[in-house]
């Protein structure tokens, strides 16, 4: 069977999956803050027009960058940790630490992996990705730029609006946002503590920033992916009946001749239709090879950096709902905390969300080869197609890969809730 698709493959037109040296922004609108983040953070670089010193020095003031906002932050509250007596200023600095290393984690996987990521994006720019003027085929890619665009605003709108409110309190009760070493209090200069809670707010604001975009650069690729599919189920639902859609001008004036049955003058089409209906389904069938083989390059490349972050969002979760019932006091902690618990439920939903979809959607496809025009078919056409529902029949399973296995859909961000108060449980009883 494979041997089989290999000779297919081999006759498709090399123009089918061509690409044109555009911008991503210019195909791809949903990407355009995301990517002015990573420019932003000197993580974005354009290695095709930067000369060789021109690219190290971009590189050199990534890290620079990087060193100043987010590692310099990380070591401060590493120490802070160590210097803390109280279970309240442990559970406080570990909720911010272990935030902070999973940004860490995830940022120095993007810097590594940059040229990689860019030529996934680069990829989504062959023709076949691009809209096809019918407008049934191009709502699933603007329905799946809505949605990786409200997820996008939604985790945005939460956690820098979350920032600034720790700004705005820190300001007026003369604290930090985030409790660090070395201590700043009452008897440090005015300026010193401005310098300080500038600096924390900064980065914290940057922080945010580049995880929301590392999270929705990964969504917006599971959305545009499912899109694809169901642009293709589509396709596959007008197989073959073009023909009848579209039917000539004059086909009402033609006559219709009854005669007798007979064996020998079956209706088969002419050999221009015949071939007409086989490239359609060849094409069908290598635009699901490249969808498959774009998704499975994207969870091999994201999985270890995906797998991490849903095992510390269990921990993450158990953390903030522990503090939200032992150790809030005032509504404005209360706010805070709600908040920020709603940013990280976003961040879990948006992969499981999008990884469901895909699951579902490739059944869906599965099931639109079941109303191709078989009967007009003729024999070479029906074996491909008898190929290719084998083939879609296995399905696509959105899993993160590394190690361990996860899959990507609401019957696991369900179960990481459930771990969440498990743990939480578990957590109260020994404090209690």
């Amino acid at each position: 069977m494979v041997k089989f698709f290999r000779c297919c493959k081999a006759r498709v037109s090399p123009e089918l999956l061509s690409k044109k040296n555009e911008k991503p922004e210019a195909f791809l609108p949903s990407l355009r803050m995301i990517l002015f983040i990573f420019r932003m953070f000197y993580a974005w670089p354009d290695e095709q027009s930067l000369a060789p010193n021109a690219l190290w020095w971009y590189r050199a003031k990534g890290v620079l960058f990087r060193t100043f906002f987010i590692y310099l932050s990380a070591a401060a509250q590493l120490a802070y940790n160590f210097t803390v007596t109280s279970r309240e200023e442990l559970f406080a600095g570990m909720f911010v630490l272990l935030t902070q290393l999973v940004l860490i984690l995830k940022m120095e996987f993007f810097y590594k992996n940059v040229s990689k990521i860019q030529q996934l994006i680069r990829r989504l720019n062959g023709k076949r990705y691009q809209q096809s003027g019918n407008a049934e085929e191009d709502m699933p890619l603007v329905s799946a730029r809505k949605k990786s665009t409200i997820f996008w605003t939604l985790y945005f709108m939460f956690s820098v609006g979350l920032a600034t409110e720790w700004l705005v309190i820190s300001l007026s009760l003369t604290t930090l946002i985030v409790p660090v070493w070395p201590v700043v209090d009452h008897t440090t200069p005015y300026w010193v503590y401005l310098m300080v809670i500038f600096h924390q707010y900064v980065a914290i604001a940057l922080n945010a920033s580049f995880n929301i975009s590392w999270d929705s650069l990964v969504a917006a690729l599971f959305a545009l992916t499912n899109a694809h599919l169901h642009r293709l189920q589509i396709q596959l639902m007008k197989l073959g009946h073009r023909k009848h859609l579209h039917p000539p001008k004059d086909a009402k004036r033609r006559m219709i001749a009854v005669s007798s049955f007979d064996d020998n003058a079956r209706s088969v089409p002419t050999k221009s239709d015949a071939d007409e209906v086989y490239n359609e389904l060849l094409q069908c069938i290598i635009f699901h090879q490249e969808v498959t083989g774009f998704l499975r390059e994207v969870l091999d490349l994201f999985s270890g950096p995906l797998l991490a972050q849903l095992y510390c969002s269990v921990f993450i979760l158990c953390i903030t709902e522990f503090r939200l019932l032992t150790d809030v006091n005032t509504m404005a902690d209360t706010v805070q905390a709600v908040i920020y618990l709603l940013c990280l439920v976003i961040q879990v939903a948006q992969y499981c969300y999008f990884g469901n979809e895909i699951n579902y959607m490739a059944q869906k496809v599965h099931r639109a080869t079941a109303f191709v025009n078989y009967p007009d078919m003729n024999i070479k056409c029906r074996k491909l197609l008898i190929a290719f529902q084998q083939i879609t029949a296995v399905g696509i399973k959105c899993s993160a890969k590394y190690v361990f296995t996860i899959q990507l859909s609401m019957e696991t961000f369900v179960t990481i809730l459930k771990t969440s108060y498990s743990y939480l449980a578990v957590l109260r009883s020994m404090t209690d």
